[in-house]
């Protein structure tokens, strides 16, 4: 009876991590600005390239192949928002904190799932990847399921779940080929150990299954995403062969990984992974060596192809993705092991409690639960979560404060809806990030375009493109600045360093049509909206 209820105990608790995980990768999420890399496939779309252009290159300003169709597709038939663009990937986060629930309660037991789902919900970059319109919450989810896969397959072979593989790895390489070496290499490891075992046993039929499925994805792979890279040669050499982690960056891709402000803390978590790796291979060897034979082709194919800005943590970090999730399955069961080591009643729960609490304190989660937060994928919170280290926050913080954001901050909060204009699509140009923690208030990104045209793919669309943007609004339309019930324009002046167009034929041109700001500095332009 005792058992029965400690396990309908944790089977709730696990329910709640996924709740909890699901929480913080939707909260605000309707808020939220299309940012940096978000805009490439949006650009694309709006150059005026066809499907089969699409289909057939990877892009200077590099571009997933099968999600930019799908954009394509929606922005042209039924149009879409912020929210649609990020839909895919919000599923593709939660199911992977579902999934790992499951999977890590079957193999490992209910306390392991309960400790793996809490680190996996509050994990700061998978919340992150999750609220992005990129495919990285996809391509880690697929490269989890692939792995994961073909290990069960490997135990007890059964062809749905060499399919489930086959598919995961398709759709994987197809969404973003960096993540190619977690998924082809187990892939055709598995090829190499079943025939040599078929030449052992002279049975070939053993292996005609998985050649057929190592096949499929080979020329799946090769047509969807391998011949578009050598379409695009010229645009890939521009992002190869320019950089390479250093010192810095292995030092730095712990915090980024574990999600905390502290080098310091960072190192003593490899204390409890590698505590966690021992367990893991003693219980799953079969899952650590292909997991482990990605991890190494993968670094292999970095120093290779040196890619561009890799030696920054975050980018380091994002090549290899797929780590993450089960370094927190590692860093779990390490917790675990302690928190069983300790022996009294409750040990195991303090050891969790403790463990979260202090990933929580040390990360920026409570700076993006503040409400309203239009930026939390902004650099500001997520280029590098040790704030020492982090170079658009000694960007901003050298710009000095408007009177106005403090005037502002004086109405109720959310109270008030603002415009504001003088910055690019690239989050190192958006202080905002820094002036909306005072003020409060929603902010909304100010579209130049047909006011005072701002020079091409500057993250911004015209209207009648199919790109709805709810956090977006045209300057030029008075209707459209009516309808998103603005109470002030904001024209943001000396950006220098930024590399943002000057503003201020755009303040000479909006004063012609709106008349007298309610308030100018040498900072801003503020225009009272309340018609």
């Amino acid at each position: 009876m005792m058992r029965d209820c400690a396990s309908r105990m944790l089977l709730v608790l696990t329910l709640g991590a996924v709740g909890l995980g699901a929480y913080l990768r939707l909260q605000q999420i309707e808020l939220q600005w299309l940012t940096d890399d978000e805009w490439h496939a949006v650009h694309k779309i709006l150059s005026g390239a066809t499907y089969l252009e699409i289909a057939r290159s990877v892009g200077g300003a590099d571009f997933s192949i099968p999600q930019t169709l799908a954009y394509k597709w929606l922005a042209g038939h039924v149009g879409i928002d912020e929210l649609g663009m990020r839909l895919p990937m919000l599923a593709g986060g939660i199911l992977l904190v579902a999934g790992a629930a499951w999977w890590v309660w079957r193999v490992f037991g209910a306390w392991a799932a309960l400790y793996c789902t809490t680190l996996l919900a509050i994990s700061p970059l998978l919340i992150a990847f999750s609220r992005t319109a990129r495919p990285y919450a996809l391509t880690v989810l697929l490269a989890c399921v692939t792995v994961l896969a073909l290990a069960e397959w490997r135990r007890a072979p059964r062809g749905g779940l060499l399919w489930l593989a086959g598919l995961g790895a398709f759709f994987a390489c197809w969404l973003h080929m960096a993540v190619a070496p977690f998924v082809v290499v187990p892939i055709a490891a598995l090829v190499v150990e079943n025939c040599w075992q078929a030449w052992r046993q002279r049975r070939w039929c053993l292996s005609v299954p998985l050649l057929a499925m190592a096949a499929a994805v080979a020329v799946g792979v090769g047509l969807a995403a391998v011949l578009p890279m050598l379409l695009s040669r010229g645009a890939l050499a521009s992002r190869m062969g320019a950089d390479l982690p250093t010192l810095e960056t292995y030092l730095g891709v712990w915090s980024i990984w574990f999600g905390v402000s502290s080098n310091g803390l960072a190192l003593a978590l490899l204390v409890p992974a590698c505590v966690g790796a021992v367990e893991c291979w003693r219980r799953r060897p079969d899952v650590m060596v292909l997991f482990g034979l990605g991890l190494t082709c993968a670094m292999v194919g970095i120093y290779a192809s040196r890619p561009a800005w890799v030696h920054n943590p975050l980018t380091f970090g994002r090549y290899l993705l797929p780590v993450l999730p089960f370094l927190l399955l590692w860093v779990a069961l390490g917790g675990l092991r302690l928190g069983g080591a300790l022996g009294w009643p409750g040990a195991r729960l303090a050891v969790l409690g403790v463990l979260a609490a202090v990933l929580f304190v040390n990360a920026p989660t409570r700076d993006l639960l503040m409400r309203p937060n239009n930026f939390t994928l902004n650099y500001w919170y997520q280029f590098d979560y040790r704030p020492e280290y982090n170079p658009v926050r000694r960007l901003f913080e050298a710009f000095p404060e408007s009177p106005f954001w403090r005037r502002l901050g004086e109405f109720e909060p959310q109270s008030k809806r603002i415009a504001v204009a003088g910055h690019g699509l690239e989050s190192y140009s958006q202080l905002d990030v820094r002036w909306q923690p005072i003020h409060r208030q929603i902010v909304l990104n100010g579209q130049r375009m047909g006011l005072c045209d701002p020079p091409p793919y500057w993250g911004e669309v015209p209207e009648g493109s199919g790109f709805e943007l709810r956090n977006a609004v045209s300057l030029a339309s008075v209707a459209a600045m009516r309808a998103a019930s603005l109470d002030y324009v904001v024209f943001k002046r000396n950006t220098s360093g930024m590399n943002v167009p000057d503003i201020e034929p755009c303040i000479a041109r909006f004063r012609e049509i709106h008349g007298v700001p309610a308030y100018e500095d040498a900072f801003l332009v503020a225009f009272d909206m309340k018609y």
